[in-house]
């Protein structure tokens, strides 16, 4: 939602029109930039605040199974979504009261069309633009930051514990401990690469709107001035680090490779059961729902041999 809000942004502004008001821009589409403009701090922030749950979920699971028996279940992980969806969505309600559409030929009797200004409210409170600033800066970026800085830093400390652990059963080796080590250094390395690039995208933007609302009155102009020259290139790291997540995980976990094969392949296989006649041979459903590592090599290619075929079936139909 993030990526598809900013997308509409973007092509309306660098593709359709421009950023400027000198040219026309009706009001529906003011609109429109404004609540793009909104939405995408509000399902960002809530995609930052997932992931630090995911992390919390990830720590106690490693370091606190005991605990994490307990606690981290389906309804628990539902329970967290929509806390982190309401809290969200409250938090960014201020953020609303900062933007007003109005028609340009107030100030320009020569222009025609709408812009976007201050409302008459952030003029006269400067406190509320502090405010926001500090609320994005902190709740938004600093603390997200922080969190993962601390909860990474203990996860890998706890794995690099067991690789240790694991070095110590030399005395008898086995392919089983080998693998897991291999399993638990990959597992480092990956969280390294996630956790640097999510600070280096989001933890200067957010140092930058605290330190601009840490002296309060009308220091605010100064991040407002900044972004106005950086603010293409800082949303930009706010865009890759929304997809370089996906390119880490698949380049370097094994395990997530297999489950995202695996999900591909059981959406062919759907399209192959509602493809086929009654009377056609399907195969089990149960080994398709569990293919991912427990299939030989064989079973494997004939299975994708199988789906080929659907495919082509389903097509010529």
């Amino acid at each position: 939602m993030s990526l598809f809000l900013y997308l509409v942004y973007v092509t309306y502004f660098f593709t359709a029109t421009g950023p400027s008001e000198l040219l026309y821009h009706s009001k529906a589409w003011m609109y429109i930039v404004v609540i793009c403009f909104h939405e995408f701090i509000a399902f960002h922030t809530v995609s930052n605040w997932l992931t630090i749950s995911l992390a919390i979920f990830r720590y106690l699971k490693v370091c606190h199974p005991n605990v994490a028996k307990r606690y981290c279940n389906l309804a628990r992980a539902k329970l967290t979504i929509g806390i982190v969806f309401v809290v969200t969505t409250l938090a960014t309600v201020p953020f609303y009261l900062y933007y007003d559409v109005y028609d340009s030929s107030e100030d320009n009797s020569n222009l025609t069309g709408y812009w976007i200004r201050k409302t008459q409210f952030a003029k006269t409170h400067v406190d509320y633009q502090v405010t926001l600033l500090w609320l994005y800066g902190v709740i938004f970026k600093v603390v997200p930051s922080t969190a993962m800085i601390v909860l990474s830093a203990l996860l890998i400390r706890k794995l690099r514990h067991a690789m240790k652990r694991k070095d110590h059963l030399k005395a008898s080796p086995s392919k089983h401990h080998a693998n897991i080590t291999t399993g638990y250094g990959r597992t480092s390395i990956m969280l390294v690469v996630i956790v640097l690039i999510y600070i280096l995208m989001e933890l200067p933007v957010g140092i930058m709107a605290f330190l601009s609302g840490i002296e309060g009155g009308e220091s605010h102009f100064f991040y407002f001035l900044l972004y106005s020259y950086v603010g293409d290139i800082i949303d930009m790291t706010v865009l890759l680090n929304a997809t370089l997540n996906f390119f880490v995980y698949f380049c370097i976990s094994k395990q997530y490779r297999a489950v995202l094969k695996a999900l591909i392949r059981n959406k062919f296989s759907k399209i192959y059961e509602i493809s086929v006649s009654h009377g056609e041979h399907t195969g089990s459903h149960e080994n398709t729902d569990n293919m991912e590592l427990s299939t030989s090599a064989a079973e494997n290619t004939h299975r994708k041999l199988r789906i080929w075929n659907s495919i082509k079936q389903s097509f010529r139909k």
